[in-house]
């Protein structure tokens, strides 16, 4: 953890540089720490969705090799891209920068967020907030953010997109999704300002995207604040 006078250290896993790589010709997400080790446990597959050639291994491994090298440089990038936007971007919506209020969260998961911190709390109370999408699959959702406060945020989103300034895409997210390069700056106040992070912080494990149109960011155009699905998982 980072001290007071002392510089910010960043990590990462190690295996963000070696695990999930996405070929989308082969539909395959992949593990790849060499040639070898990559024959070896998904030669088969490949060979029978068209990796038959050696040229076609060796482009493959050229791919592969690209995307490795590309991941260990992001860091460096990422600094830099938000050096830059850090002293030249000017928002539209610079409102959605502040510490995140109470005033933008959905009712359904301010509900949720008291009762995960209130005594006796357990996952099955819990649920009882939140919108069954699958009981079999064992999938909720529940809104997160108000429908006003997503459109500020889009706005804000697409200003961004729309300018000249550098954008990180997030691994295989390239044609929805965009990484600001001032993003800890901005979405780390938002959360760790407001007085319910600690007490929601039990929901919030549960609570991962399961489709495009649950993302905080989706259009809010269908009349209904926007929604994370959530797992009891």
């Amino acid at each position: 953890m980072a001290t007071a006078g002392r510089s910010r250290r960043f990590c990462r896993c190690a295996c963000f540089c070696s695990e999930n790589l996405y070929v989308a010709r082969y539909g395959l997400h992949l593990r790849f720490r060499s040639e070898p080790q990559l024959r070896r446990d998904y030669g088969p597959i490949l060979r029978s969705r068209g990796c038959v050639r050696a040229q076609d291994f060796q482009q493959l491994v050229a791919e592969l090799e690209q995307e490795v090298e590309r991941r260990r440089r992001l860091g460096q990038e990422s600094a830099a891209r938000k050096a830059l936007i850090a002293s030249s971007y000017r928002p539209a919506r610079p409102d959605v920068y502040g510490s995140l209020q109470d005033t933008a969260l959905a009712p359904e998961f301010l509900a949720a967020a008291e009762y995960s911190a209130s005594p006796g709390a357990d996952l099955k109370g819990l649920l009882q907030r939140l919108q069954t999408v699958s009981e079999e699959k064992r999938i909720y959702r529940v809104p997160v953010f108000t429908v006003p406060f997503c459109q500020a945020l889009l706005e804000e989103l697409e200003h961004f997109e729309q300018s000249d300034m550098p954008k990180g895409r997030p691994n295989t997210m390239n044609h929805y999704g965009t990484a600001v390069g001032a993003s800890w700056t901005a979405t780390g106040p938002l959360w760790s300002n407001t007085r319910r992070a600690r007490t929601a912080s039990w929901a919030v494990t549960t609570i991962t995207p399961s489709s495009p149109s649950m993302w905080p960011w989706a259009r809010p155009s269908r009349g209904a604040p926007c929604s994370l699905g959530a797992s009891s998982r």
